[in-house]
């Protein structure tokens, strides 16, 4: 069922199940009223909006829905936490999704960029794409996994962890890069860890 449907059932559903004493209305008709429950006006009066806009929303149609107007509608229709929660679900569902930005595709580190980072010489730095692969000048390249993870207790501080699947080409660079810069360190090409 698309969302259209899903909010025009459950707005129906909830309008049907509440009588015009129950939302302390006059019910105008007596017991020759057509209508199950609320009529739309009705509710459109008890939620502060226009009818039109009621019978809009009422048609599947909660696209630009405020959250005081979601709020009008769960308030006459009496909804209980749970089928406010539902209410507020399908309205955010209805909103259209942002336009996603295209990117340029590059065909590789351009001769600026690679510029830059042999101007870098204190410190490590490398550019990386969607594919998070890195070309090392001693083992070559580098198919890595990447993990960020943020510590909640110390806002701002960010973890960045890259590994690679035990056993493959990757892992076995890794190692070599590792036994390399320990012996470099000792050779004193690198500095000591504080």
């Amino acid at each position: 069922m698309d969302n259209r449907a899903q909010v025009r059932e459950f707005l129906i559903s909830r309008r049907e199940r509440i009588s015009p004493a129950q939302a302390r209305l006059p019910a105008y008709g007596g017991s020759n009223r057509r209508v199950k429950g609320l009529r739309r006006e009705e509710v459109a009066l008890l939620a502060g909006v226009s009818i039109d806009y009621y019978v809009r929303m009422e048609r599947g149609n909660l696209t630009g829905a405020s959250e005081a107007v979601l709020d009008g509608i769960a308030s006459a229709l009496q909804l209980d936490e749970a089928e406010r929660a539902h209410l507020f679900d399908l309205a955010r569902a209805a909103q259209p999704a942002p336009p996603r930005q295209r990117r340029r595709k590059t065909s590789g580190v351009t001769d600026g960029i690679q510029q830059i980072l042999d101007a870098i010489t204190d410190a490590p730095a490398w550019v990386r794409n969607a594919r998070k692969c890195i070309h090392h000048p001693v083992v070559g390249t580098l198919d890595l996994n990447f993990e960020a993870m943020e510590f909640p207790a110390h806002p701002g501080l960010t973890l960045l962890a890259y590994t690679a699947a035990a056993g493959t080409p990757t892992a076995d660079s890794l190692k070599m890069l590792a036994s390399w810069a320990a012996t470099a360190e000792q050779a004193g090409d690198l500095p000591a860890h504080a």
